[in-house]
């Protein structure tokens, strides 16, 4: 599968260099957000000559899967050659449920690279607390059950990129993290270890709660040199 990949990245890359092909990186906010949080980062992709775009829809009333979908016919409409994704935290679920809708019959641009910063992949254990009261889905929406870590309805479910990923995770290295009441290291959402997919191509852990990390310098040029480069170089403090 990893050969099959790199086969159609060198695909992809060739047919970049030899027909001046379009791309653009879109920023996929996370959940209770209006990705106003995203603006810093946004404006340094901006800066580095990228085309790209916050992409902004209703977290607390509309499920992952119609937001997925939404993305998915809005990115077809635009029509570009190749995209990428910076995602924070529920963002990244609704990138990877892009690719339910993937296969050889849909009109789709080359998905290069993404950035997943605090991603539940593997769901939250704040999730799974408020996903046991069945009238939360009330007051936080549907997509608790969508962020807790059952295998079968949670974050999980969801399928797995097969493009590059860099994943930037929030974590104080010792045994208790931000959030007194989560057990272990956290970023008072996620414990590290959750965040992973298993087929990350670069992972970083900065010392940071779960969207301070969208305001660390260090976690700024870490996105902008993925996008880049497709690794993370040592940021300069």
């Amino acid at each position: 599968m990893n050969k099959s990949r790199n086969i159609s990245l060198i695909i992809c890359l060739f047919v970049c260099v030899i027909t001046h092909a379009t791309n653009k990186v879109y920023l996929i906010h996370g959940y209770a957000s209006l990705g106003l949080e995203l603006e810093n980062i946004h404006k340094s992709i901006k800066n580095e000559g990228f085309e790209s775009e916050i992409y902004v829809y209703p977290s607390l009333s509309k499920d992952i899967d119609s937001v997925g979908v939404e993305l998915f016919r809005k990115i077809q409409k635009e029509n570009y050659d190749t995209v990428s994704f910076v995602t924070h935290s529920m963002g990244a679920l609704v990138v990877r449920s892009l690719y339910e809708h993937i296969d050889s019959l849909s009109s789709f641009p080359f998905i290069y690279r993404i950035v997943m910063i605090a991603p539940p992949n593997n769901g939250s254990p704040v999730a799974d607390f408020f996903a046991q009261f069945s009238f939360m889905k009330f007051i936080v929406g549907p997509n608790v059950k969508n962020l807790t870590s059952n295998s079968v309805t949670g974050a999980k479910k969801y399928p797995i990129p097969t493009c590059e990923v860099g994943l930037i995770a929030g974590s104080y290295g010792r045994k208790r993290g931000f959030n007194i009441f989560v057990k272990g290291d956290n970023d008072g959402v996620l414990l590290p270890e959750q965040t992973k997919m298993g087929i990350e191509k670069d992972v970083a852990f900065v010392k940071s709660w779960h969207v301070g990390l969208l305001y660390n310098k260090i976690v700024k040029k870490y996105v902008i040199s993925f996008l880049i480069n497709g690794k993370f170089k040592p940021a300069v403090k």
